[in-house]
Protein backbone atom coordinates (compact mmCIF):
# COMPACT_ATOMS: atom_id res chain seq x y z
CA UNK A 1 0.00 0.00 0.00
CA UNK A 2 1.33 3.44 -0.55
CA UNK A 3 0.84 6.38 1.36
CA UNK A 4 1.63 10.45 0.87
CA UNK A 5 3.50 12.27 3.41
CA UNK A 6 3.16 15.84 2.71
CA UNK A 7 5.62 17.95 5.40
CA UNK A 8 6.10 21.30 3.69
CA UNK A 9 4.09 23.34 1.65
CA UNK A 10 5.19 25.15 -1.54
CA UNK A 11 3.34 27.03 -4.33
CA UNK A 12 5.88 27.77 -7.49
CA UNK A 13 4.28 28.81 -10.45
CA UNK A 14 5.98 26.35 -12.36
CA UNK A 15 8.89 23.76 -11.99
CA UNK A 16 11.31 21.22 -13.61
CA UNK A 17 10.54 17.89 -12.13
CA UNK A 18 13.69 15.27 -11.83
CA UNK A 19 12.84 11.98 -11.02
CA UNK A 20 14.74 8.96 -11.20
CA UNK A 21 15.66 5.47 -8.77
CA UNK A 22 18.45 3.09 -8.53
CA UNK A 23 18.76 0.55 -11.64
CA UNK A 24 22.18 -0.28 -13.43
CA UNK A 25 24.91 0.87 -11.70
CA UNK A 26 23.14 2.59 -9.19
CA UNK A 27 23.04 5.66 -11.88
CA UNK A 28 19.38 6.80 -11.63
CA UNK A 29 19.40 6.85 -7.49
CA UNK A 30 23.39 8.60 -7.59
CA UNK A 31 21.65 11.43 -10.57
CA UNK A 32 18.78 12.48 -8.24
CA UNK A 33 19.95 12.09 -4.55
CA UNK A 34 22.97 13.99 -5.52
CA UNK A 35 20.81 16.76 -7.33
CA UNK A 36 18.88 17.16 -4.58
CA UNK A 37 21.93 17.33 -2.06
CA UNK A 38 23.86 20.06 -4.43
CA UNK A 39 20.74 22.11 -4.73
CA UNK A 40 20.05 22.19 -0.88
CA UNK A 41 16.90 21.08 -1.49
CA UNK A 42 13.84 20.91 0.93
CA UNK A 43 12.39 17.86 1.92
CA UNK A 44 8.74 18.13 1.22
CA UNK A 45 6.83 15.00 1.17
CA UNK A 46 7.43 11.05 1.46
CA UNK A 47 5.74 8.19 -0.32
CA UNK A 48 5.53 5.16 1.55
CA UNK A 49 5.46 1.31 0.45
CA UNK A 50 4.39 -0.73 3.06
CA UNK A 51 3.33 -4.81 2.47
CA UNK A 52 6.26 -6.20 1.75
CA UNK A 53 5.85 -10.62 1.53
CA UNK A 54 9.15 -10.64 4.11
CA UNK A 55 10.44 -9.13 7.07
CA UNK A 56 13.35 -7.66 9.09
CA UNK A 57 15.12 -8.80 11.87
CA UNK A 58 17.15 -7.60 14.54
CA UNK A 59 18.23 -9.61 17.29
CA UNK A 60 15.84 -12.07 16.87
CA UNK A 61 12.79 -9.01 16.84
CA UNK A 62 10.96 -9.03 13.40
CA UNK A 63 9.73 -5.34 12.03
CA UNK A 64 7.70 -4.13 9.11
CA UNK A 65 9.97 -3.33 5.65
CA UNK A 66 8.68 -0.10 4.47
CA UNK A 67 10.23 1.59 1.55
CA UNK A 68 10.07 5.60 1.76
CA UNK A 69 10.86 7.87 -1.27
CA UNK A 70 11.84 11.26 -0.92
CA UNK A 71 10.26 13.84 -2.40
CA UNK A 72 12.20 17.56 -2.10
CA UNK A 73 12.24 21.02 -3.81
CA UNK A 74 14.46 22.95 -5.12
CA UNK A 75 13.56 26.72 -4.36
CA UNK A 76 16.92 28.41 -6.92
CA UNK A 77 16.53 25.88 -9.07
CA UNK A 78 12.48 25.81 -9.56
CA UNK A 79 12.67 22.18 -9.32
CA UNK A 80 11.02 18.76 -7.98
CA UNK A 81 13.46 15.98 -7.71
CA UNK A 82 12.28 12.05 -6.51
CA UNK A 83 14.25 10.38 -4.99
CA UNK A 84 14.99 6.88 -3.14
CA UNK A 85 17.07 3.92 -2.56
CA UNK A 86 15.04 0.99 -4.71
CA UNK A 87 12.15 0.36 -7.03
CA UNK A 88 8.89 -1.06 -6.48
CA UNK A 89 9.24 -4.84 -7.65
CA UNK A 90 5.20 -5.56 -8.39
CA UNK A 91 4.33 -3.70 -11.30
CA UNK A 92 1.06 -2.54 -9.75
CA UNK A 93 2.92 -0.81 -6.98
CA UNK A 94 5.29 0.86 -9.99
CA UNK A 95 2.01 2.21 -11.88
CA UNK A 96 0.63 3.78 -8.34
CA UNK A 97 4.46 4.92 -7.16
CA UNK A 98 4.29 6.81 -10.45
CA UNK A 99 0.80 8.57 -10.48
CA UNK A 100 1.34 8.99 -6.92
CA UNK A 101 3.94 11.47 -7.98
CA UNK A 102 2.95 12.66 -10.65
CA UNK A 103 -0.64 13.76 -9.00
CA UNK A 104 1.22 15.21 -6.71
CA UNK A 105 3.14 17.60 -8.28
CA UNK A 106 0.65 19.07 -10.85
CA UNK A 107 -1.07 19.94 -8.23
CA UNK A 108 0.98 22.22 -6.77
CA UNK A 109 2.40 23.55 -9.81
CA UNK A 110 2.77 23.95 -13.58
CA UNK A 111 5.26 21.10 -14.65
CA UNK A 112 7.75 22.98 -17.33
CA UNK A 113 9.25 19.26 -18.18
CA UNK A 114 9.89 16.23 -16.60
CA UNK A 115 13.83 14.25 -16.76
CA UNK A 116 14.89 11.06 -15.77
CA UNK A 117 17.65 9.13 -15.85
CA UNK A 118 19.51 5.88 -15.72
CA UNK A 119 22.60 3.69 -16.30
CA UNK A 120 22.72 2.21 -20.37
CA UNK A 121 25.39 -0.78 -20.32
CA UNK A 122 27.96 -1.00 -22.70
CA UNK A 123 30.66 -3.70 -21.77
CA UNK A 124 32.94 -1.76 -23.97
CA UNK A 125 32.74 1.71 -22.56
CA UNK A 126 35.92 3.32 -21.70
CA UNK A 127 36.76 6.64 -20.60
CA UNK A 128 34.24 9.94 -20.08
CA UNK A 129 30.75 7.97 -19.88
CA UNK A 130 28.65 8.97 -22.88
CA UNK A 131 25.00 10.04 -22.25
CA UNK A 132 22.11 9.14 -24.63
CA UNK A 133 18.42 10.53 -24.71
CA UNK A 134 15.05 9.49 -25.32
CA UNK A 135 12.16 12.02 -25.16
CA UNK A 136 8.48 12.02 -25.77
CA UNK A 137 8.17 14.13 -28.66
CA UNK A 138 9.85 15.52 -31.89
CA UNK A 139 10.32 18.93 -30.61
CA UNK A 140 12.49 17.48 -27.78
CA UNK A 141 14.51 15.27 -30.05
CA UNK A 142 15.89 18.71 -31.88
CA UNK A 143 16.56 19.77 -28.74
CA UNK A 144 18.64 16.92 -28.03
CA UNK A 145 20.35 16.95 -30.93
CA UNK A 146 20.46 20.44 -31.26
CA UNK A 147 22.54 20.37 -27.60
CA UNK A 148 24.86 17.63 -29.28
CA UNK A 149 22.85 14.95 -26.87
CA UNK A 150 22.75 11.70 -29.17
CA UNK A 151 19.29 9.97 -28.95
CA UNK A 152 18.61 6.15 -28.25
CA UNK A 153 19.33 4.44 -31.49
CA UNK A 154 17.65 0.90 -32.82
CA UNK A 155 19.60 -1.30 -30.47
CA UNK A 156 17.69 -0.51 -27.60
CA UNK A 157 14.00 -0.77 -27.58
CA UNK A 158 12.67 -0.66 -24.13
CA UNK A 159 13.17 0.84 -20.81
CA UNK A 160 11.82 -0.88 -17.70
CA UNK A 161 10.63 0.15 -14.54
CA UNK A 162 10.49 3.63 -13.29
CA UNK A 163 13.00 4.94 -14.85
CA UNK A 164 11.20 4.63 -18.37
CA UNK A 165 7.63 4.05 -17.10
CA UNK A 166 7.37 7.79 -15.50
CA UNK A 167 8.29 8.80 -19.22
CA UNK A 168 4.84 7.34 -20.38
CA UNK A 169 2.84 8.40 -18.13
CA UNK A 170 4.02 11.94 -17.77
CA UNK A 171 3.36 11.83 -21.86
CA UNK A 172 0.04 10.74 -21.30
CA UNK A 173 -1.18 14.13 -18.65
CA UNK A 174 0.73 15.94 -21.54
CA UNK A 175 4.20 16.73 -20.09
CA UNK A 176 6.79 17.00 -21.94
CA UNK A 177 9.53 14.28 -20.77
CA UNK A 178 13.96 13.49 -21.86
CA UNK A 179 15.02 10.69 -20.06
CA UNK A 180 19.11 10.53 -19.99
CA UNK A 181 20.92 7.39 -19.42
CA UNK A 182 24.60 7.38 -18.81
CA UNK A 183 26.43 4.14 -20.23
CA UNK A 184 28.51 2.40 -17.89
CA UNK A 185 30.57 -1.10 -18.18
CA UNK A 186 29.43 -3.21 -15.01
CA UNK A 187 26.39 -2.98 -13.59
CA UNK A 188 26.97 -4.36 -10.50
CA UNK A 189 29.33 -1.30 -9.16
CA UNK A 190 28.15 2.34 -8.29
CA UNK A 191 28.79 4.34 -11.67
CA UNK A 192 29.02 8.00 -10.15
CA UNK A 193 30.40 8.99 -13.36
CA UNK A 194 27.75 8.04 -15.48
CA UNK A 195 25.76 9.79 -12.77
CA UNK A 196 28.13 12.87 -13.52
CA UNK A 197 27.60 12.99 -17.19
CA UNK A 198 23.92 13.18 -17.20
CA UNK A 199 23.97 16.00 -14.58
CA UNK A 200 26.28 18.34 -17.10
CA UNK A 201 23.84 17.22 -19.58
CA UNK A 202 20.70 18.19 -17.86
CA UNK A 203 22.35 21.41 -16.45
CA UNK A 204 23.53 22.40 -20.23
CA UNK A 205 19.86 21.99 -21.52
CA UNK A 206 18.25 24.09 -18.47
CA UNK A 207 21.02 26.23 -18.09
CA UNK A 208 22.10 25.51 -14.94
CA UNK A 209 25.40 26.01 -12.58
CA UNK A 210 25.35 22.46 -10.93
CA UNK A 211 28.85 21.72 -9.37
CA UNK A 212 29.44 17.64 -10.25
CA UNK A 213 33.09 17.35 -8.32
CA UNK A 214 31.71 15.59 -5.58
CA UNK A 215 30.84 12.69 -8.02
CA UNK A 216 34.14 12.44 -8.52
CA UNK A 217 35.36 11.98 -4.89
CA UNK A 218 32.15 9.60 -5.02
CA UNK A 219 33.98 7.64 -7.86
CA UNK A 220 37.40 7.06 -6.06
CA UNK A 221 35.81 6.18 -3.25
CA UNK A 222 34.11 3.13 -5.49
CA UNK A 223 37.68 2.71 -6.51
CA UNK A 224 38.76 2.26 -2.69
CA UNK A 225 35.66 0.37 -1.30
CA UNK A 226 36.72 -2.45 -4.50
CA UNK A 227 39.96 -2.34 -3.46
CA UNK A 228 39.50 -3.25 0.04
CA UNK A 229 36.87 -6.34 -1.01
CA UNK A 230 39.48 -7.95 -3.17
CA UNK A 231 39.70 -11.47 -1.73
CA UNK A 232 36.66 -11.07 0.85
CA UNK A 233 33.49 -13.18 0.04
CA UNK A 234 29.74 -11.66 0.50
CA UNK A 235 28.00 -14.91 1.79
CA UNK A 236 25.31 -14.51 5.21
CA UNK A 237 23.19 -17.05 6.32
CA UNK A 238 19.85 -16.25 5.45
CA UNK A 239 16.24 -17.58 5.78
CA UNK A 240 13.68 -18.09 2.82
Amino acid sequence: MLSLNILKDFAPDSTLIFASLPDMGMVGGLTSSFLATETRADLVATIALAEKPWVNVKDGVVSDVIDTFNIFYSKDKKMLILTGNNQPEDPHELFGLCNMFLDFCTSKSRVKRLYTAGGSLNEQSTGEPKVVGVVTNQKLKDLLLKSNIDVIGKEISTITWFNGLILSLAMSRKIDGIGFYGEISDKAVPQPLAAKSIIKAFAKLEGLKIDTKPLDRQYEDVLDNLEKRKGNTDSRPGIG
